[in-house]
């Protein structure tokens, strides 16, 4: 059993009543529901929650840190106290959200990182990603070992000189060469793309989606952004 987060989008309501809302909401997906006749038959994917988006919190737009109607959980799913900062929620209307500076700082730190790694690898010859190396000893596995695999990547001149500036190589991580292989356009809208989704979200027509690959990213982003402005975006934790 796993601790995720789902972000539960609701219709508007009074703050009060948003908790009883969201275990409306998510009651469909409750391991523990009465399955009798007549119940739809949907996976179910928790049997506890609680409010509590720390560490995926949203910005708030500013000038609104104090609005009664944003959420903030007072306690982790285990019980222990959360203190979050005025310029953080764990959820509010959605016009109270300031959902671009998360994209933004996203795509600012994957271009940051892009420009750096071209400018290092430049004084290099090419470098091949690790996965070409992985895919040579998958094809020959006793002809190739693994133990060569790794060799051979690390030894190439400019990851060679990565592993010897670990701050660089804090800044673009330690296959490059992987990460950065899609033109910088590409990298910077997926980059934004992946700064707000959660493992699942809840939409308010009662679809539990689970977010994998791009192309759920993107709805998961497009959909936030055509939510009624004063439609309620909650994170919840749940154990499942």
């Amino acid at each position: 059993m796993a601790k995720e987060r789902v972000t539960v989008c609701l219709p508007r309501c009074a703050p009060g009543d948003l908790p009883r809302a969201i275990g409306a909401a998510m009651a469909p997906y409750d391991y523990n529901r009465d399955a009798g006749p007549g119940v739809p038959d949907v996976e179910t994917w928790w049997d506890y929650w609680r409010i509590d988006g720390r560490g995926c919190e949203f910005p708030v737009v500013p000038g609104h840190e104090d609005d009664p109607r944003l959420i903030r959980g007072s306690e982790t799913l285990s019980g222990e106290p959360r203190n979050v900062p005025p310029s953080l929620c764990d959820g509010g209307p959605r016009a109270l959200l300031d959902l671009e500076r998360p994209r933004a700082q996203a795509a600012a730190e994957v271009r940051r990182a892009f420009e750096a790694w071209q400018a290092f690898a430049s004084g290099y010859p090419p470098a091949r990603a690790v996965s070409d190396f992985w895919a040579r000893h998958i094809a020959d596995p006793e002809g190739y070992p693994q133990t060569q695999v790794l060799e051979d990547f690390r030894t190439q001149p400019v990851i060679t000189a990565l592993l010897d500036n670990p701050e660089l190589e804090d800044l673009v991580g330690d296959d490059p060469v992987a990460r950065f292989g899609d033109d910088l356009d590409t990298l910077v809208r997926e980059a934004a793309d992946d700064a707000l989704p959660t493992n699942a979200w809840l939409t308010l027509d009662g679809r539990w989606l689970t977010i994998a690959g791009t192309e759920r990213r993107r709805y998961f982003n497009e959909y936030l952004d055509a939510l009624p402005a004063d439609a309620y975006v909650v994170r919840v934790l749940y154990h499942g």
